[in-house]
């Protein structure tokens, strides 16, 4: 396990209109202010990240968060992610590691 150091927070995707009927683009928080562990992909991972379809390019690591999924996103000071992977480490409810791609 990796030294959580970074606060993060977990966003939820918009959902529902405006008062015109339009789709809301507003993404919302999901849970706020958790730590992290926050790595680049390098080496064999980095290589097996580029024969996907999409660039993974950092992952996280933080304790279980129930619910999470990857139509949630990621944001880190001012950087938004793309939440590409959830995986519940060894099943355990006990860690998530999120593999993800900068957004903006």
């Amino acid at each position: 396990m990796q030294l959580r150091r970074h606060k993060i927070d977990i966003l939820s995707p918009p959902s529902g209109q405006d008062d015109y009927g339009e789709p809301l683009v507003i993404w919302s928080t999901y849970k706020s202010r958790i730590w992290a562990s926050k790595q680049p992909i390098l080496g064999n991972e980095y290589f097996a990240a580029l024969t996907t379809s999409t660039r993974v390019e950092v992952k996280f690591n933080t304790g279980y968060i129930n619910d999470v999924s990857r139509k949630m996103r990621i944001k880190h000071n001012n950087d938004i992610y793309e939440i590409l992977d959830v995986i519940n480490v060894d099943s355990r409810n006990m860690e998530l590691l999120y593999y993800c791609k900068l957004v903006n």
